[in-house]
């Protein structure tokens, strides 16, 4: 019995015994029979009171207990099924991604087969610039697409200084994956160019929140904090 509890029901009895005590020092008449059996009633249901009041703490005790594990069984199988998405740039001699460590799903798009189609070429050696986004959770990302703006600087085009904006998506996204998105194609790569992150918004799900009809989440990338990669011998620079 806590010790609030044991309080409570201790005041109760030393009132009662006091109330019984005075009663029983009354003279004996109709009057004090009466007061007694008042007093009677009186501590019965002072009684029933308690007991009843205990009974509501104890049940508010369980409902709380019972709201705190579903609280955190909640938690975990939401933690099961949630993504962890890291966004980066990298710079590539290699457009044909899918034989990175980390294997990358390409947006198979006109920009990507045209890098494909630059690589096959041959001739002098070309760099390949691509936005990637890992998944690092321990569930899939459902229904992932992301908006980025990049400003280029090409020193072997007439129009050095551009910006380009660029959009990919996939359905499923699963853990220890990644999907990448082709950026830039640098022809004759120098030291003087540069392909710098602009902004990066990326909207996403998972399946537990397709499950619940929850709405999708919007992340914007900070630009301070973007990973870059580059692969041995790229000159292009990246920001």
């Amino acid at each position: 019995m806590s010790v609030a509890r044991s309080v409570r029901l201790a005041l109760v009895v030393i009132a009662l015994c006091i109330a019984l005590i005075w009663v029983s020092r009354t003279k004996i008449d109709s009057a004090r029979v009466s007061l007694f059996i008042a007093a009677v009633i009186g501590a019965v249901t002072t009684i029933y009171v308690l007991v009843t009041y205990e009974i509501l703490l104890q049940n508010q005790r369980m409902a709380r207990a019972a709201v705190d594990s579903a609280t955190h069984m909640e938690r975990s199988v939401r933690f099961s099924h949630t993504s962890n998405l890291l966004y980066e740039t990298i710079n590539t001699k290699d457009p044909n991604v899918q034989s990175k460590p980390i294997p990358l799903i390409p947006i198979n798009n006109d920009d990507y087969k045209r890098a494909l189609a630059e690589f096959n070429a041959g001739g002098q050696e070309k760099e390949f610039v691509f936005a990637v986004i890992k998944n690092r959770g321990q569930g899939a990302a459902t229904n992932l697409d992301f908006k980025v703006v990049y400003h280029i600087t090409d020193s072997s085009n007439p129009n050095r200084e551009t910006s380009v904006e660029k959009q990919g998506s996939v359905q499923v996204l699963e853990p220890g994956k990644a999907v990448a998105l082709c950026i830039f194609i640098s022809k004759v790569p120098t030291a003087d160019d540069q392909v710098a992150l602009v902004s990066a918004k990326i909207t996403t799900s998972d399946f537990y929140r397709d499950a619940l009809n929850e709405g999708a989440q919007q992340v914007n990338v900070d630009i301070s904090k973007h990973h870059v990669e580059a692969d041995s011998g790229c000159v292009v620079r990246l920001t």
